[in-house]
Parts: C-alpha cells; sequence; structure tokens
C-alpha cells in the first residue's frame, strides 16, 4: 500500500508516493489529474471528492490499494 500526497501550485499538481516525488500533472488537464487518481484505485466518487479538496485546499492525501 502506497500513500500519495498531491500538492498544488498554481496549475502544477506534484505528485509524491511515499514521499518520493514522483511525477506532475497539469490542474488545468483534469482528465490527466482524474486518470491518474483513478490509476491509483480510486473510485469515481473518490476522485471527485480529492479533486474538490485539492482545489479547495491545494492538497489532499489518499492510499492505494496495492
Amino acid at each position: 500500500m502506497h500513500k500519495y500526497r498531491l500538492i498544488r501550485t498554481g496549475s502544477a499538481v506534484q505528485v509524491f508516493i511515499d514521499g518520493i516525488p514522483e511525477v506532475t500533472v497539469d490542474a488545468n488537464k483534469r482528465n490527466e489529474m482524474r486518470n491518474y487518481m483513478a490509476s491509483a484505485g480510486l473510485t469515481p466518487e473518490e476522485v471527485d471528492h480529492k479533486v474538490h479538496e485539492l482545489y479547495i485546499t491545494n492538497t489532499t492525501e489518499f492510499r492505494d490499494g496495492r
């Protein structure tokens, strides 16, 4: 199981997995960010919640099921 932390700065969303920076996705390309979250095992409802949280607080965290 991995811990994901997403931090938004402007349109860039940096993804950390287990505290290690892995990738940066573009918040303006919603499908890119949503697809990334879905690939980590989040349901569509969880993705919606995490995207909302990210836009409100500029950060969100979740764990995958791997």
